[in-house]
């Protein structure tokens, strides 16, 4: 099976956990790789760049003679051989997928790609990085009432702003990742509005996420400057 199948089958999975065998090991992929981790074990992960689905793949994997053992009181069956189907004990949450895949510890052998390092020492990225941790951090202290799906919405849209930047380094249309990037900026700073005119957030809290924000707009619409001056040849 190839990377572009399996991913297809993870981008569909919504309840189960999919090992597939690799030698003397069960290997998990992303959704897949999600539940087991945080359902069941702890496993050492990995992260590389896929170029043929231009994505970066995070996964996990143990000895299939301890199938036994991890998924002891769990349902699980050999669809084919080779090919194990489990179900989850939970639903997928997209946030809370992308939110692990971001900040999970990884081979740092596995995890570098040869654009990784640039992006992370990106200033906008590193700015957006920490606008996406700081969101996170104070949504657990919203009300129920915007929570959701309010609450929800920003931290997709701050996860997407972040991995929209960092295809920007990795495709030959940046200026169309500036774009989606520079309109996120915007969607977040209105939501952020909002929430300060509920009394959400405080002032500072306020203040330096707007910060922020503004920090990479600024910063992206320089980038977006010098890709139409390339483009041009000016």
């Amino acid at each position: 099976m190839t990377f572009r199948e399996i991913i297809e089958r993870e981008d569909q999975n919504i309840d189960c956990i999919w090992l597939y065998r690799e030698g003397m090991f069960m290997k998990a992929y992303e959704r897949s790789a999600f539940f087991v981790h945080t359902l069941i074990h702890e496993f050492k992960l990995s992260k590389r760049y896929i170029k043929t689905i231009n994505m970066d793949v995070i996964s996990l994997g143990f000895p299939e003679q301890t199938v036994p053992k991890w998924l002891n009181g769990y349902v699980y069956e050999y669809v084919q051989d080779g090919l194990i189907r489990c179900f989850s004990r939970k639903k997928y949450d997209e946030v809370e997928f992308h939110n692990w895949k971001e900040v999970a510890k990884v081979n740092v052998g596995d995890r570098f790609t040869p654009n990784t390092s640039v992006i992370e020492k990106a200033p906008v990225y590193k700015t957006a990085y920490d606008l996406l941790t700081q969101v996170v951090g104070f949504s657990v202290h919203l009300s129920r009432n915007v929570s959701d799906p309010i609450g929800i919405h920003l931290k997709e849209l701050t996860y997407k702003l972040c991995y929209t930047i960092r295809m920007m380094y990795d495709v030959k249309d940046k200026e169309t990742q500036i774009i989606k990037a520079l309109e996120f900026c915007d969607e977040i700073k209105f939501v952020l509005q909002l929430f300060k005119d509920l009394k959400e957030i405080s002032i500072n809290t306020f203040a330096l996420a707007s910060e922020r924000v503004v920090s990479v707009s600024k910063q992206l619409s320089a980038l977006r400057g010098k890709v139409t001056a390339e483009i041009h040849g000016v």
